[in-house]
């Protein structure tokens, strides 16, 4: 959970627990007039940059950054319930994660290699998807200037 408060924080956005009406959505950077009931997250659309705020370093979000240094930012186009979705930016660089989430994504820009624990690995491009559960152990690897991908990021509550 600390590391979706801390994406929550960088991006201008709060956590369930500090929203006051039920259902309110939290967007980071963008004017309250240009919201709308629905997003597009397409590939075939370019992104406008002055809309993602910077979210820290790898580290600050759970990650471990192994060659590199790379700029995260982000947006987020709406949190609530341990529910987030929005778009993440990250240059080059090769990060060790544990995702503190489950997580579905698309590319919208760009390419990275993910890397399970199990040494199974595959290259995401532009319009590809994928799907990693929290808890899960993934190298992030981005060759490229840049990958740009859309999220929608579920935290599940970890019993102890």
């Amino acid at each position: 959970m600390s590391a979706l408060v801390g994406i929550l924080n960088a991006c201008g956005g709060t956590p369930r627990e500090e929203v006051a009406a039920p259902g309110t959505s939290v967007s980071a950077i963008s004017e309250p007039s240009t919201q709308s009931a629905m997003r597009v997250y397409s590939p075939n659309e370019t992104l406008d940059p002055s809309t993602f705020a910077p979210l820290g370093s790898p580290e600050a979000l759970g990650g471990e950054v192994l060659e590199g240094t790379p700029a995260l930012s982000g947006r987020i186009d709406f949190s609530d319930r341990g529910m987030t979705a929005g778009i993440f930016k990250a240059t080059t660089g090769i990060v060790r994660i544990v995702f503190p989430f489950s997580e579905h994504a698309t590319i919208l820009e760009g390419e990275v290699t993910l890397t399970d624990e199990a040494g199974q690995s595959h290259t995401f491009k532009k319009g590809d998807s994928y799907f990693i559960r929290q808890g899960q152990i993934m190298l992030w690897e981005v060759k490229g200037e840049h990958v740009i991908k859309s999220f929608f990021n579920v935290t599940e509550q970890v019993t102890q």
